[in-house]
């Protein structure tokens, strides 16, 4: 168990033309065949080694396995005995570019209001578009950035950070129908601007969501946005089910269909990647997706939050279906900026299994962000994005439900 609780862990990045070893830790690679069986031993589940080594070359892991650094000279020795190295965290669904505060939203969902409620009552994520417009450009960026690094001393080594506080500029342009309409036809602009941010390493691939609930967008303005996106070549995401049972399901399954997806075969771009939130998803929902390779991806910290039921970890887990978690964070539904937390809520509040959890955070959420060729899993020849943390098994990264003990990030 953690015997410290750790100060701001250390961020490494791991440079070229240097040799990086980290010696005597329990490594989990998360590269098992079957990550989402629940067994009494997690640690097979996880890909476990015990006093492994893991040789870093350039920031490219050249080794894992015991004693593969004995033999290395030069470069940097850190010492993971009775620590635990496993991939970098990702933040599959994040809202981290907003200016001003809904506290006052908070106050009234602690009094038993709902988000829709509070909404109704002019508050959500208005707010937030409001203080968000009126914010300068170098203000969103410095507070971007300041959340970026807060996430990375916490672990998270990519997130995906969505933008969307423009759904309240609708009514200037006389409804929802026009205002989706008006994003169809900036889509070559987006498109081009997704192949110019495509030769950026540290910039993932750009995508496009909606949030498909009632008192929001319906199903056929989604199903308008997103096929004209797809089209263009831009992954999709699809906020479904929150509230009610919205057809966000549904229009994931026809849109995958439509495009021929499958999870043997998922595109290499113009993808169907994820459904979030699935409180009001069925056995049959999450079954379907599973099949067309989207990832269900649940928000804990927004159940937490705004007294929504969590999504339960037994429930997927007897559909057979492997989920990614993400944290939601954003000022009014999920106003905590810790991936490490979600997790210990799907722990301790969704029932999740140990190793749910941990390929939820790592491996399933590369997959829900279709960067799983690079990320989520420790293997020689990928770059080295992984974290180390106080602990002699994968149970103690609940040690702390923000992790405390969190010791290293590499990216």
């Amino acid at each position: 168990m953690p015997t410290s609780i750790s100060a701001t862990p250390e961020v490494i990045s791991a440079q070229e033309h240097e040799r990086i070893v980290i010696r005597n830790a329990l490594v989990l690679t998360m590269d098992c065949d079957n990550p989402n069986e629940v067994e009494s031993t997690s640690q097979v589940l996880l890909g476990a080694q015990k006093e492994c080594d893991v040789v870093i070359e350039s920031g490219v892991i050249n080794a894992i396995s015991p004693n593969a650094g004995s033999n290395q000279s030069g470069g940097r020795v850190i010492q993971g005995r009775g620590c635990v190295v496993m991939p970098g965290l990702i933040d599959s669904h994040t809202h981290p570019i907003f200016s001003g505060s809904r506290a006052t939203e908070t106050v009234l969902k602690a009094q038993g209001l709902s988000y829709e409620e509070v909404a109704a009552r002019g508050g959500g994520i208005v707010v937030s578009m409001r203080a968000t417009r009126a914010a300068s450009v170098n203000e969103l960026k410095t507070s971007y950035l300041q959340r970026a690094k807060q996430a990375l001393a916490r672990g998270v080594v990519a997130w995906e950070a969505k933008t969307g506080y423009g759904f309240a500029a609708s009514p200037e342009m006389h409804g929802l129908d026009n205002y989706i309409q008006a994003l169809i036809d900036a889509l070559p602009q987006f498109a081009s601007l997704a192949q110019k941010y495509a030769q950026i390493k540290s910039v993932l691939p750009l995508a496009v969501d909606i949030f498909l609930e009632r008192n929001y967008f319906t199903r056929e303005q989604a199903d308008r946005w997103l096929s004209a996106a797809l089209q263009h070549g831009l992954d999709v995401h699809i906020h479904a089910d929150e509230f009610s049972r919205s057809g966000g399901c549904e229009a994931a399954i026809a849109l995958a269909q439509r495009v021929e997806q499958t999870q043997p075969r998922v595109r290499s771009k113009g993808r169907v990647l994820s459904v979030d939130h699935l409180q009001y998803a069925t056995d049959h929902d999450l079954v379907k997706l599973q099949s067309l390779g989207v990832v269900p991806v649940v928000l804990p910290l927004t159940s937490f939050f705004s007294n929504l039921a969590y999504v339960e970890g037994r429930k997927l887990r007897s559909a057979g279906v492997r989920a990614a978690i993400a944290s939601d964070f954003n000022p009014g539904t999920a106003p905590l900026n810790s991936l490490w937390f979600a997790a210990f809520l799907a722990l301790v509040k969704g029932g999740f299994a140990v190793s749910e959890v941990l390929n939820g955070v790592t491996r399933h959420a590369a997959s829900a962000m279709g960067i799983e060729a690079s990320y989520g899993v420790l293997q020689v020849g990928r770059p080295a994005r992984l974290m180390m943390f106080e602990g002699t098994c994968p149970e103690d990264f609940f040690a702390s439900p923000m992790g405390d003990h969190l010791k290293m990030v590499m990216v």
